[in-house]
């Protein structure tokens, strides 16, 4: 069946055969490219050619390369050294015979070429290795005497080396033509005209001058480098900027802002000393220390679309609504009032972290430093964000706005009464999240009913579950443990869950290796928009002692 698989890429096959010398003066070299119908084992499996595999190939397509398909070392436009290769020859004809393809090279006047002439007269090369590819539809997989053989019938030929080592009989150099068109001799006979020798005096002052010029080149190359580099002009005072500045200079570098040297920040060292516990190589891949990148509080909120453009989050807001009256008599003025729309503008907020990481710590330690570093910086940044989208929430309703109805809550004798009332002024619905602090999770946890002293709030009425994670519900609520509440004076706030909204873009992980301190910069960034929508619509209590 036919092989739909075509290899755009040259391949090689090695034939050899004895050779029949003549002269070399009219540097004409005879070669048997492959024998038809012969089956040769090779490195890629068995292979066999069938007569015309080559037929229309244009010889002025086909090279003769360097022995054994060398190649060498050269420069590219840029100095960087490449592969080349260097053809001696080119094809005069290629004939399809009975027996075999055949053809005819003559090969130029280089050193190279005067080698491969001389090599074939001596009789040491005697193998030939023909480089070629196969082209759609010409080559089918057969079974033959039990073996699987690649049968081409049609290849695209590029090109043929002489070898000492040659893989395939039946291929091989077969004379060296003189212009006189001597009958051939045996490989044991001398033959009678012997070359002059080679004169290399011009071909070792042309490789002088190549070298010469190379190393112009390298030292015009390494002058250029040198004069680039900056030398500070004296010793550089380590400036420690506020919070945040670092993080808006990675920003600004990486859209493609110059930052200037002084306004550079020396990052916290992070090296294999101060971190023993993930450099040995047998330590276990568990860590003490558990990494949690929750929010509850903004997981339970309004998450809105993030702003395209800008660092402003623009809300419009309805200031004056119209009113509608009875109309007094038949074609009396209807009641009509200003209505008044503004807009809130809620600025963006940057967080983040970073550190400078050693190339020791970052490829020597088990378990993966960065990965976990990356990690504690994720959960540095929950944190933080959970904590000021609450803060922002409870400044935004300080003074009448959040009401604490009369401050302090008692799990045992509940009141949501003021929340139901706050929620319906507020945006015309009640409240339908209770969000609760550590401290406020223990206290429903252990409140008791004072006549029978059983749990207040237990799981079979469903109130309240501390297993696994808070659940179930209180008087309706949905209860949310939001450890961002601790220490902030509010252990309980009830209200709509749609009251608050907040947008993110992020976050970004940021990294720069500093190859003149065998280290990375490693940062994680965040940019986000807390919006208290409608702040009078929550109720915040604290807990009695």
């Amino acid at each position: 069946m036919p092989d739909e698989t075509v290899q755009p890429e040259w391949r090689s096959v090695d034939v050899d055969a004895a050779i029949e010398v003549r002269d070399i003066t009219k540097r004409e070299l005879d070669v048997r490219l492959v024998p038809w119908n012969v089956p040769i084992d090779t490195m890629q499996g068995r292979e066999e050619f069938n007569p015309g595999a080559f037929s229309g190939t244009d010889p002025a397509s086909v090279f003769l390369m360097g022995m054994d398909h060398e190649a060498h070392l050269g420069l590219g436009q840029d100095g960087r050294a490449v592969l080349t290769r260097r053809p001696v020859g080119k094809a005069l004809r290629i004939d399809d015979r009975a027996d075999a393809g055949y053809a005819t090279f003559r090969v130029a006047k280089t050193q190279s070429g005067d080698e491969i002439l001389t090599l074939a007269a001596e009789g040491i090369v005697t193998g030939v290795s023909i480089e070629f590819s196969e082209v759609p539809g010409g080559t089918t997989v057969e079974t033959k005497s039990g073996r699987r053989t690649r049968v081409h019938n049609r290849v695209s030929l590029r090109g043929a080396s002489t070898t000492y080592r040659p893989a395939y009989a039946g291929s091989a150099v077969i004379a060296v033509r003189s212009e006189e068109g001597d009958p051939p001799v045996s490989d044991q006979e001398i033959p009678a005209a012997v070359p002059a020798p080679v004169d290399l005096a011009p071909i070792m002052a042309q490789l002088t001058a190549m070298q010469t010029s190379n190393t112009e080149r390298f030292a015009a190359l390494e002058e250029r480098n040198r004069s680039q580099i900056i030398l500070p002009s004296g010793p550089v005072e380590t400036v420690r900027p506020e919070r945040g500045f670092w993080l808006q200079s990675v920003l600004r570098m990486l859209s493609g802002e110059r930052i200037p040297q002084e306004q550079m920040r020396t990052l916290d060292d992070l090296v294999t000393s101060d971190n023993i516990g993930v450099v040995p190589p047998t330590y276990s891949t568990e860590v003490i220390g558990v990494i949690s990148r929750r929010r509850p509080f903004l997981e339970s909120t309004r998450k809105l679309a993030t702003p395209d453009t800008g660092l402003s989050l623009i809300v419009p807001r309805i200031v004056t609504r119209p009113i509608v009256a009875q109309q007094m008599t038949e074609k009396a003025e209807l009641q009509s009032d200003k209505t008044e729309i503004d807009t809130v503008t809620f600025e963006a907020v940057t967080k983040g972290g970073a550190g400078d990481i050693s190339l020791q710590l970052l490829k020597r330690s088990s378990p993966s430093f960065l990965t976990l570093y990356l990690d504690l910086l994720a959960e540095a940044y929950a944190i933080e964000s959970e904590k000021e989208a609450v803060e922002a929430l409870l400044a935004a309703g300080s003074g009448s706005l959040i009401v604490n109805d009369g401050g302090v809550f008692d799990p045992e004798t509940p009141s949501f009464g003021q929340s139901w009332i706050n929620g319906y002024e507020a945006m015309y619905g009640g409240p339908d999240t209770i969000w609760l602090s550590s401290a406020a999770v223990g206290a429903f946890i252990d409140a008791t009913n004072p006549a029978t002293n059983a749990p207040l709030y237990s799981q079979l009425r469903a109130d309240i579950t501390a297993g696994g994670g808070v659940g179930g519900s209180i008087s309706g609520l949905r209860p949310v443990h939001v450890p961002g509440l601790n220490g902030t004076g509010t252990d309980v706030l009830v209200g709509p869950s749609n009251g608050f909204a907040w947008a993110e873009d992020g976050t970004y992980t940021l990294q720069v290796d500093v190859p003149a301190k065998a280290g990375r910069d490693v940062a994680l960034v965040g940019i986000l928009w807390f919006a208290p929508l409608y702040p009078q619509a929550f109720t915040a209590w604290t807990l009695g002692s």
